[in-house]
């Protein structure tokens, strides 16, 4: 997918929180896959829907944004869908994917930090090993107003917070890789 082709796509996105974190992503280095994807589409059945993935090196990342405030049904629902081999399978196979891991990113827009009454259920789901992360909006606000000042650091400091931090330094493996592009 061209440039141009990735930006209509984006620009396509109706929801503006899901949108603002396409384009963050984007920002970043992260290569764009796609957005707004259907998933198991069978005889008018529906499984979900993701708002956008992305790729970086061989890590998959699956984005949800919240589109409204207490949406911890939401969460659940993403962390635990997204987990069944058989989805991922299909979502791999469409776009011809063979990742090491699959982190699953759902960014709270609608809520600062944690809420005062976090449940054990969620605390268990994001877990290091489970690779699932809540990312609420004070911490997206850190980020984006970071990327405006040193974008290296920022996906470092972002791949970091997801828990990416076994990768040998991020900022040469994106200074070779933006050099290389040139």
């Amino acid at each position: 997918m061209t440039d141009n082709e990735v930006g209509k796509k984006i620009a396509s996105i109706e929801n503006a929180n899901e949108r603002k974190v396409a384009e963050f992503l984007l920002k970043l280095g992260l290569d764009f896959v796609d957005c707004n994807l259907k998933i198991g589409e069978l005889q008018h059945q529906l499984f979900g829907e993701i708002d956008s993935l992305y790729k970086f090196q061989n890590h998959l990342f699956l984005i949800e944004v919240s589109k409204k405030k207490g949406a911890n049904e939401k969460r659940f629902a993403f962390f635990t869908k997204y987990a069944d081999i058989d989805v991922i399978k299909l979502i791999t196979k469409k776009y011809n994917l063979r990742p090491k891991k699959i982190i699953r990113v759902y960014f709270e827009m609608q809520a600062k930090r944690p809420e005062k009454y976090e449940s054990l259920f969620l605390k268990t789901m994001t877990k290091k090993d489970k690779w699932n992360r809540v990312l609420y909006s004070e911490r997206f606000d850190h980020f984006e107003i970071s990327l405006q000042n040193n974008i290296d650091d920022t996906r470092e400091e972002f791949l970091k917070e997801l828990g990416l931090t076994e990768q040998k330094s991020l900022k040469t493996v994106f200074k070779k890789r933006f050099k290389s592009s040139k």
